[in-house]
């Protein structure tokens, strides 16, 4: 994207972001865009912001309805576990047959086209802990433009912890992978971990642009940051990159909230004919960007590495807490992300144990020695056992 947005544009966007009222900001979205130059450098800010339009005018659409049927949204399922996992793939490739060979669930499994209407959420257990897996409704191409229940499914996504991309392997599985990735990227949902991202926290008081986190500005400065949200009339917000990261990359923060999901693809039906080597054609396709799982819900085959694959892609260690007095250390592992530091783990646990904390020990990889006396800032490993004093 380029940054050379005429001053007309971009004193719009301010008005566009200042906006509390739908229809409102949709009209200002909408003269925003006759004011933006034409060309390859603005081509995908254009695209976002027409996304943004649509996504609001379904929003006012299903608030309606919501007002008229006063009901709960089917697509908003409370997170469990360990961490959820929304499942995607096209009409039959196997969506309903996975849930049903990993968990207890019991979904309609059928041949007919799109059966599975509304989410079907499920527990898959791993070791000591579990995942939530959900079953999403068909995605289909056209679904970031509404097709579909598309904003919806791709509402859930976005929200998930990670995704399970699913192909069928007797049908087109690097067709099927191609739309899946850019319904996905449309919606401004990666699956393949950026080398930055950022995002922007407006403040409604003070006068200033802090840029924080621990990431790189590879082309530019703080203060080249500060000018060009200056420029949108963005005086006071907080910047968090992480990675590396450009002034484009900045830029297009203001106008699209991308996410990166952790994503584990599966390419169902490795027990038909000609399988292993449509999957060496998805392998050469995907090249190594996201994890990739061959199974058969028919046979079982692939279908143990899953829990594993999961556990590993969502970036999470088990941590089990141990009270001095104790001699064994709790069953139920605190779950929480790689790089966790022993003062991170006990604020999880308990406000008074982070108020008072004054140091730990620490039995486990991360350990020099068994009961290591350790301080706060101490980065613990998945298996730890730690006793807060």
């Amino acid at each position: 994207m380029v940054t050379n947005l005429p001053a007309k544009a971009k004193a719009k966007w301010a008005q566009v972001v200042a906006c509390r009222s739908t229809p409102e900001k949709i009209r200002l979205m909408r003269e925003f865009l006759s004011l933006v130059p034409k060309h390859k450098g603005t081509s995908k800010l254009i695209a976002n912001v027409k996304r943004r339009i649509v996504a609001l005018e379904r929003e006012m659409e299903r608030s309606k309805a919501k007002r008229k049927r006063a009901r709960r949204d089917v697509f908003s399922i409370p997170k469990e576990g360990a961490g959820q996992v929304v499942i995607l793939g096209p009409t039959n490739v196997g969506r309903s047959s996975l849930l049903a060979s990993l968990t207890n669930a019991n979904p309609q499994v059928s041949p007919i086209p799109y059966t599975t209407l509304k989410p079907v959420p499920a527990m898959l257990p791993y070791e000591d802990i579990q995942f939530q897996l959900i079953e999403a409704p068909p995605l289909e191409a056209g679904a970031a433009e509404g097709r579909m229940h598309g904003p919806q499914i791709l509402g859930m996504a976005r929200n998930a912890d990670g995704l399970i991309l699913m192909v069928d392997l007797s049908s087109d599985p690097v067709g099927q992978f191609k739309m899946l990735s850019s319904e996905l990227e449309k919606a401004d949902i990666l699956i393949e971990e950026p080398e930055g991202q950022v995002e922007i926290i407006r403040q409604g008081m003070g006068s200033t642009v802090r840029v924080v986190g621990g990431g790189v500005l590879t082309d530019c400065t703080v203060d080249d940051v500060r000018r060009l949200l200056n420029s949108y009339r963005v005086n006071s917000a907080i910047v968090r990159i992480t990675g590396k990261v450009c002034l484009d990359d900045v830029e297009n923060a203001l106008f699209a909230s991308v996410v990166y999901k952790p994503t584990l693809l599966i390419a169902n039906k490795a027990d038909i004919p000609g399988a292993g080597e449509r999957f060496k054609e998805l392998l050469e396709c995907v090249g190594g960007r996201v994890r990739t799982l061959m199974v058969s819900c028919e046979d079982g085959r692939g279908l143990r590495d899953v829990g594993r694959l999961i556990f590993e892609m969502l970036g999470i260690i088990r941590v089990y807490s141990k009270e001095p007095s104790s001699r064994e250390p709790s069953r139920a592992p605190v779950v929480v992300k790689k790089g966790t530091r022993v003062i991170e783990v006990a604020e999880k646990l308990h406000s008074e144990l982070f108020k008072r904390f004054r140091y730990a020990r620490i039995w486990g990889p991360s350990a020099k020695y068994p009961g290591e006396k350790v301080g706060a800032n101490h980065v613990l490993m998945d298996g730890d056992i730690v006793e807060i004093h």
